[in-house]
């Protein structure tokens, strides 16, 4: 009981550490804000600056799981222990995320939101049990709109980073960025497919839209592709959900 509740104690800290990071980047505590972190890198793939608004919902939604998974008792305890350790690891490599783009250290930018996404993915791809409403909207559908948005920003960081190292230059530019949205499509399609968390997508299509608005005059071969992904992940995301609603009726 006691390993529990310092658990779940964890669970609340990680996530105040998470918002508490965003907050000090905010004021240039941290250094470089994301946007200015990601400039020097942003002429391969980039998405509209209102798709990141998106972190405002996603702590608030940290904020919520932790409270709520605080007290023994209110949250399903198997469902608990399925996300308890992933969430604490990958909210606290968020908050390392700020202070590593802050510092402009690059590499450990792809390596902390790479874990960020991987711990929360694999949780999420294995098969849904029957869980009550209250449980997944609270606990379930934070984590996997953190673990959307990470599958797409993941991305993204990578081809900052590989375009600011010059890896990456303006002849292939157009290919990488495709490369980029196909292994982020991909990954969602299986983590989607085997556990089916609906929340999951929805970052995702947010962010591809935001990226065909930025790129359509830039790349517009990328921008299209990163359309058609949207499209293909709201269609299935449409079925999954019919589907369900037919199951419990």
């Amino acid at each position: 009981m006691r390993a529990s509740i310092f658990l779940r104690i964890c669970v609340l800290l990680a996530a105040i550490v998470a918002v508490g990071a965003s907050f000090l980047q905010a004021t240039g505590a941290l250094g470089l804000t994301p946007a200015e972190f990601a400039n020097s890198g942003a002429s391969t793939l980039q998405a509209a600056s209102y798709a990141f608004a998106i972190w405002g919902v996603i702590y608030a939604g940290l904020l919520i799981y932790g409270v709520y998974q605080l007290a023994p008792g209110w949250a399903d305890a198997a469902l608990w222990k399925r996300f308890a350790l992933p969430s604490i690891i990958s909210m606290l490599a968020i908050g390392a995320w700020l202070v590593a783009a802050g510092a402009d250290w690059r590499w450990a930018t792809v390596l902390l939101i790479a874990l960020a996404a991987l711990v929360l993915l694999i949780p999420l791809a294995s098969p849904a049990r029957p869980a009550r409403q209250r449980d997944v909207i609270l606990i379930v559908t934070p984590l996997a709109l953190l673990a959307g948005w990470l599958t797409i920003a993941t991305s993204l960081n990578a081809l900052t980073v590989l375009t600011a190292e010059g890896v990456i230059r303006d002849e292939n530019a157009t290919l990488w960025a495709i490369g980029a949205i196909a292994v982020a499509a991909v990954a969602a399609l299986i983590v989607f497919l085997r556990g089916g968390a609906l929340a999951y997508p929805v970052p995702l299509i947010w962010g591809l839209i935001a990226v065909f608005v930025a790129e359509r005059d830039h790349r517009p071969e990328a921008a299209w592709f990163a359309a058609g992904t949207a499209l293909l992940l709201a269609a299935i995301l449409a079925w999954r959900a019919f589907a369900r609603r037919n199951t419990l009726t």
